[in-house]
């Protein structure tokens, strides 16, 4: 009998594919994944102060992370929390490894990069039980959009589509689905065997759950591919009103909007009601602060602030992620105890243009920034299409201006490019994060 993973690797308009996965999901993982599974929908209220669960794993911390030996001194945790240091992208882009707790289980560490779409790409060390739980973490988000996945052996989960020049690709089956399969793909042309091919692959796999970042949902719908998720969901950054309504349209679903990082993992989900994000997790704890690491009153604007999670390679303690929004604890209509992010300033998408008036899209930008030596970077393209680059080197890194300039080129053609190194980009902004992409040319959705 064929299995669902043959049906997804050997189709005959299959794409062409450039990687392999496994989950390396455990017996004993698989065990904690229906314990969460069950545990999620009926720990949904909103919380003041850190839980205790948070407060005994930052004691934890304190003594065996090396960055947090340094940094939390001694402080009594439940009255002295907002006292304890912040901590922001930079640890991670500098030395991650001073995150990992000296008991850490290292044979079981995978490494994600970060898509690039936030900033400079990190690499982020994983538990396999961690990136799991994302699939019961999804699953929630659907329940509270009235969706339901019907996951076995025999279905298709998933598709998670992506529109760049170059991306990995791969086929694989979920445990955390109950061997349900999975597809990776890129919709550009040259990756299928003729123009026909994804309307095919989609048709006849079917996949119950469509995932990417909006300039990806926008090609599929440009593609008008022939297909009938129960949901759509983003992934990312930010997207529009008008992409939505037109996806909800013309694929008939729900379409949803998702708030994650990769260094965090699933924050949060659009509400139902349309009144914000809704916290996701029940094992962070969510703060909004200022820019001197204070917490805000509720319903004002400050940076929004994580500690906990499910990455034991990625111990979080008061992470301010670079984004901006206003947390509402009153009892949401939509039925969600969980409190609202509201007003999310996260990633909205950028429209870039080469000189040729094609697409460029940001994930592509990053994959070859990343190949130098960089913290972060800002890059702008004005209403000519020209282009202004600032970029922060890792300290001692050797790279020069006209480097920069090249390594660019190539994605947008004869359009002007001005570089220049500012080693300390970022320190005036709160959370000191830079915001990688601008552009005053407009979204062309």
């Amino acid at each position: 009998m064929t299995t669902v993973f043959e049906r997804l690797r050997d189709h005959p308009a299959a794409p062409t594919w450039n990687h392999r996965v496994h989950d390396r999901l455990t017996v004993p993982d698989l065990a904690a994944l229906e314990q969460y599974r069950r545990r999620l929908p009926t720990r949904r209220r909103s919380a003041t102060k850190p839980p205790p669960s948070v407060l005994t794993r930052v004691a934890r911390w304190r003594q065996t992370v090396p960055l947090f030996r340094r940094t939390l001194g001694s402080a009594p945790l439940d009255d002295g929390w907002s006292t304890l240091s912040t901590m922001s992208r930079e640890e991670l882009a500098r030395a991650p490894e001073e995150l990992i707790p000296d008991d850490a289980d290292l044979p079981r560490m995978v490494c994600y990069r970060t898509s690039g779409t936030t900033g400079h790409v990190l690499l982020v060390p994983y538990h396999p039980l961690a990136a799991a739980s994302n699939c019961v973490l999804i699953e929630e988000a659907l329940r509270r959009h009235g969706v339901a996945l019907a996951v076995d052996d025999t279905t298709v989960a998933c598709f998670l589509v992506g529109a760049q020049s170059r991306t990995v690709t791969y086929p694989a089956f979920l445990q955390a689905w109950r061997g349900a399969g999975f597809a990776k793909l890129n919709l550009r042309a040259g990756e299928w065997p003729n123009d026909d091919a994804a309307a095919r692959y989609f048709t006849d796999l079917s996949p119950q759950l469509l995932t990417g970042d909006p300039i990806s949902l926008a090609e599929l719908l440009r593609l008008g591919l022939p297909t009938r998720p129960r949901a759509i969901l983003t992934t990312a950054v930010a997207m529009s009103a008008g992409l939505s309504r037109r996806l909800a349209t013309a694929f008939a679903c729900p379409v949803i909007d998702w708030y994650s990082l990769t260094e965090t993992g699933p924050i949060g989900y659009a509400c139902a009601h349309g009144q914000g994000f809704h916290l996701l997790p029940d094992d962070i704890y969510l703060e909004i602060l200022d820019p001197a690491g204070r917490p805000v009153p509720d319903g004002d604007r400050g940076e929004v602030t994580v500690s906990g999670g499910r990455n034991p390679f990625i111990p979080l303690c008061r992470y301010r992620t670079g984004d901006f929004g206003r947390l509402d604890r009153a009892l949401c209509s939509c039925g969600d105890a969980m409190p609202l992010i509201r007003d999310l300033e996260g990633r909205p998408p950028v429209d870039f243009r080469a000189s040729d008036g094609s697409a460029v899209n940001p994930v592509d930008i990053s994959r070859v920034l990343r190949e130098l030596p960089l913290v972060q970077h800002e890059l702008t393209q004005r209403a000519d299409r020209s282009l202004d680059l600032v970029a922060r080197p890792i300290a001692g890194a050797a790279v020069s201006e006209s480097v920069l300039t090249e390594t660019l080129a190539p994605l947008f053609g004869t359009v002007a490019i001005r570089a220049r190194l500012d080693e300390t980009l970022g320190d005036r902004t709160p959370g000191g994060k830079a915001v990688p992409y601008r552009s005053e040319l407009l979204y062309e959705e």
